[in-house]
């Protein structure tokens, strides 16, 4: 028998069920799941992934793929997604697979405990096989003559090569030292009054109130807390967190925006891309770049913060540290931190290019995993003039290298190059001189057509295109940083 088109869209109907399922389980791992559930959990994940591996193999998908038909832009991008999982699926066998899910899932747990204890020995213990197999999955993705990193990279962007993100990425390593150093003696001469300390559950409270109001649809998800904020889910099914810190009530606003900038995306893909590969946004950057455009475009900008000042002293009374003016001391304070995701965003690349630095010399051996530590304090002095004072501030304060996710973090600078390349258009347009909130449903309806509904049809470069009608570029988020920091 012959498997024609409609097979095809069956089974990729099925794969997107069974990734729904696991998404759930991810979300559930981070939130609820009991420290004893999660060697289970693991193997339950692997069982799926290694079900969703077996699907995707199976012989007669690529004669399908083959005569699937590609006469209009949506068919040809259809059939190129497919076939990119179908690729995938050859490249790794079922064992690995499992071997990498359940790895994973027991790094993660690791993770979790030296993070709260500083114990990189530790994480090391775990993540030892996982960057073993991490070497052994770049050798096997790699085409020849390619660069094992460059093979891990195009999982998260898969349209860009590495010595494309070294281009986009000389000017900002040229440019930021002195930039860095511009932005932090101007935000040093002005005054910052102490936010008001607010408990936890006070904070949650009002962060979602904020994230309905940005738009975040709870009929189509809910939200959480976690030791680290994400997204996850399914368009139909979204599944964001946050985490609070009662000493520091932006740093759980500011991740909320941040999440609901990308739970936006997901919940504004067109229908009809629904349980497709359509559904599936191809570039990291590209969906990072709509968590900035939330985080750092829209919710930094003058008026914003005057609307967000009415509403927190309509929640908790008059109160001067929380004027428009002292928030925004606060959110435009340029000052060389430790951690990522509560670095300012001008100092934010340098935590990505030292990641870069780190995820490369790991990965080619020439640094053993037992001196990532000094390597990262030194980096970190050497980019931002600051040193840890444990490893939990320091190489263990991110999750992602427990999923094997080496080559995630540059997506994260082009996401903030491609906000602010989105931004810079839109500031010139009449729509952009609303008052605060019709300003974000006119942001959002803008976002929604160039971008969100598209889903996995557009690359990083083409919604660059499609948004500013050029493509993507370092140099409007470097006139960001200038205006913003270093001209108001």
């Amino acid at each position: 028998m012959t498997q024609s088109s409609g097979d095809l869209a069956q089974l990729f109907t099925g794969i997107c069920r069974l990734e729904h399922a696991l998404a759930l389980m991810e979300w559930d791992q981070a939130t609820l799941c009991s420290d004893a559930g999660q060697a289970a959990r693991g193997e339950a994940m692997a069982e799926l992934h290694s079900e969703i591996h077996r699907r995707l193999n199976q012989p007669w998908v690529a004669e399908a793929l083959a005569r699937a038909p590609a006469d209009t832009a949506g068919q040809h991008r259809m059939r190129t997604l497919m076939a990119r999982r179908h690729r995938e699926a050859t490249l790794l066998d079922e064992a690995f697979i499992r071997r990498k899910v359940t790895l994973s899932v027991a790094c993660e747990t690791a993770w979790r405990q030296a993070r709260e204890e500083s114990r990189f020995s530790l994480f090391a213990e775990a993540f030892t096989p996982l960057l073993a197999l991490l070497k052994e999955e770049g050798a096997r993705r790699a085409e020849p003559g390619e660069p094992p990193y460059q093979a891990l990279l195009k999982k998260f962007e898969p349209d860009l090569s590495l010595d494309g993100l070294n281009a986009l990425f000389a000017p900002i390593e040229a440019q930021l030292p002195e930039l860095i150093q511009q932005a932090s003696e101007m935000s040093a001469q002005r005054t910052v009054e102490p936010l008001p300390g607010i408990s936890v559950e006070e904070q949650k409270r009002v962060a979602e109130r904020l994230a309905h109001q940005l738009g975040f649809d709870s009929g189509a998800g809910r939200i959480d807390v976690s030791t680290h904020p994400f997204t996850a889910g399914v368009p139909g099914d979204v599944r964001i967190t946050s985490r609070y810190d009662s000493n520091n009530l932006l740093s759980g606003f500011y991740s909320m925006i941040h999440e609901v900038g990308h739970a936006r995306f997901e919940q504004g893909i067109d229908t009809s891309w629904r349980q497709t590969p359509m559904a599936r946004v191809q570039s990291a950057g590209l969906h990072e770049a709509q968590a900035l455009a939330f985080e750092m475009q829209l919710a930094r900008e003058p008026e914003f913060l005057a609307w967000l000042s009415q509403l927190l002293q309509q929640e908790w009374g008059s109160h001067s540290a929380l004027s428009a003016a002292n928030l925004q001391a606060h959110v435009h304070r340029v000052v060389p931190s430790l951690i990522r995701v509560e670095a300012d965003e001008v100092t934010y690349p340098a935590h990505i290019l030292l990641r870069l630095r780190l995820e490369q010399a790991l990965l080619s051996g020439d640094l053993p995993l037992n001196d990532l530590p000094d390597a990262w304090n030194r980096g970190m002095d050497q980019l931002l003039g600051v040193t840890p004072g444990n490893d939990g501030e320091g190489c263990l304060q991110d999750i992602h290298w427990c999923f094997a996710e080496f080559g995630y973090f540059p997506s994260y600078a082009l996401g903030a190059m491609l906000a602010a390349q989105q931004f810079e258009g839109l500031r010139q347009q009449p729509g952009w001189q609303q008052p605060v909130p019709e300003r974000h449903l006119w942001v959002c309806e803008q976002l929604s057509q160039s971008i969100w509904q598209h889903g996995g049809a557009q690359d990083l470069n083409q919604a660059a295109v499609s948004t500013s009608g050029r493509p993507l570029s370092a140099e409007p988020l470097l006139a960001h940083f200038r205006r913003r920091y270093l001209e108001s």
